[in-house]
C-alpha cells in the first residue's frame, strides 16, 4: 500500500506519480485496486491513463465528480475523469459508500457507481466509512475484494 505524500492537502499529479511507481511490475492483469475517498480518484486517473486492463477496482467513499466541497474541489477541478476510458481499462469493479457520508454528497457517491456501471453498496449509518465513523475493521471490504478474485 504506497503512502502518499501531503494526504492533508495533496497534489493531483503527484499521488498519480506515487501510485504508478508502487505499482511498476506489477502485473494489472491480477492487480485489485483498493482506494478510499480522493485515493479512489487517484485510482480513476491510474486507470484512465494505463496502457493495460486492470483487473479490478473496490471504491470506498470513493467519487469522480467535483461535488462543491472546497476541501476537495481544488484536487478534482484540475480535470474531469472520462469514466468510459476508465471502465475500458477495468474488468470489474465494486463501490461502497455510507448512506449518510458527512464530507461527499450521496450524488456524487452514487454518480461514480452509475459511471462504473455497477450497483453500489450502501452501507447504512456507514458514514465517510473510516476510523471515524467506527470502521477499523471492515469484514465487508474484505468480501468486496475477495468477490473480485
Amino acid at each position: 500500500m504506497p503512502q502518499l505524500s501531503e494526504t492533508n492537502h495533496p497534489d493531483r499529479q503527484q499521488w498519480l506519480k506515487e501510485v504508478q511507481q508502487a505499482l511498476v511490475g506489477v502485473d494489472p492483469a491480477h492487480l485489485v485496486i483498493v482506494g478510499h475517498s480522493l485515493g479512489v480518484t487517484t485510482a480513476l486517473d491510474f486507470l484512465e491513463q494505463s496502457q493495460d486492463e486492470v483487473h479490478g477496482l473496490v471504491s470506498v467513499s470513493g467519487f469522480a465528480m467535483d461535488y462543491g466541497l472546497e476541501l476537495n474541489s481544488y484536487f478534482l477541478r484540475e480535470k474531469d475523469i472520462d469514466l468510459e476510458v476508465v471502465k475500458q481499462h477495468l474488468d470489474a469493479a465494486v463501490v461502497l459508500y455510507g448512506d449518510n457520508d458527512p464530507y461527499v454528497t450521496q450524488e456524487a457517491l452514487r454518480q461514480l457507481a452509475d459511471g462504473l456501471g455497477v450497483e453500489p453498496i450502501v452501507i447504512a449509518k456507514g458514514g465517510h466509512l473510516n476510523t471515524e465513523a467506527g470502521f477499523t475493521t471492515f469484514p465487508r471490504l474484505l468480501e468486496a475484494v475477495r468477490q473480485l478474485l
